[in-house]
């Protein structure tokens, strides 16, 4: 992902003995330092949608209307999330997928994000932005430090992904329109388009989840299944 966020310090002004500082709500996130922060990230690729996911605030709105339908994102914000990655030391690496079709799989013993190879040297922007987008779910899986999943757990994370895709589109507009990339069109699109369906039942959004997950559990000690996650078994 081409632009890296310039690094925004606090911006203070001092008039006679009052003092002020720029509102957090406007600040930038701090350009994250590869060689200090995470000296074990290298490709151009990762750093690329790491910078952009720490750059990426989320609509309060949108995360509100998640948590109306029993979707509960694990971030809240994408700084969040690589503050998160960093703080555990989660190594990121391309590698050819297990299962064909895997996007991105978090290994629990190797404490790694693994991004499926046929991205690693792309030059679509897009893409860039959509690793980043699978970079924030499979942290998700990590925050949970179980080794297993349910049809909520994964609910969670991919609202969240449809969250941060909504703001990567309020950033940089159609960004993701001419994109063919199977982890855009038949990954990060399709969910933000599922879970903002107006249908208030999400008939689509059930049918995907019972095609692709339908062989776990509705839910788990971490997350307890809402209606959605239950009716995919029903």
């Amino acid at each position: 992902m081409t632009p890296i966020s310039p690094v925004y310090a606090n911006i203070s002004s001092v008039v006679s003995k009052y003092s002020w500082k720029t509102p957090k709500s406007l600040q930038k996130p701090k350009e994250i330092d590869f060689q200090k922060d995470m000296p074990w990230v290298r490709d151009n690729v990762l750093t690329t949608a790491l910078s952009e996911i720490n750059d990426l605030t989320f609509s309060t709105d949108d995360i509100r209307y998640m948590e109306g339908i029993g979707i509960h994102l694990p971030f809240k914000s994408g700084k969040e999330c690589v503050d998160f990655i960093e703080k555990e030391n989660i190594r990121l690496y391309f590698a050819k997928p297990y299962e064909k079709g895997v996007h991105a799989q978090y290994s629990f013993d190797k404490n790694a994000i693994m991004i499926n190879k046929k991205y690693q040297n792309t030059k679509d922007f897009a893409v860039m932005l959509a690793i980043g987008e699978a970079i924030l779910h499979e942290a998700g899986h990590a925050k949970d430090k179980d080794g297993q999943s349910s049809i909520q757990e994964e609910l969670n994370f991919l609202g969240m992904n449809a969250v941060a895709h909504r703001a990567f589109i309020r950033k940089y507009g159609k960004v993701f329109s001419n994109s063919t990339a199977p982890i855009v069109a038949d990954g990060v699109s399709i969910y933000e388009k599922l879970f903002f369906d107006p249908d208030p039942d999400k008939r689509r959004l059930i049918a995907r989840m019972k095609e692709k997950y339908g062989d776990l559990p509705s839910g788990d000690r971490l997350h307890p299944p809402g209606k959605i996650a239950r009716a995919v078994l029903q």
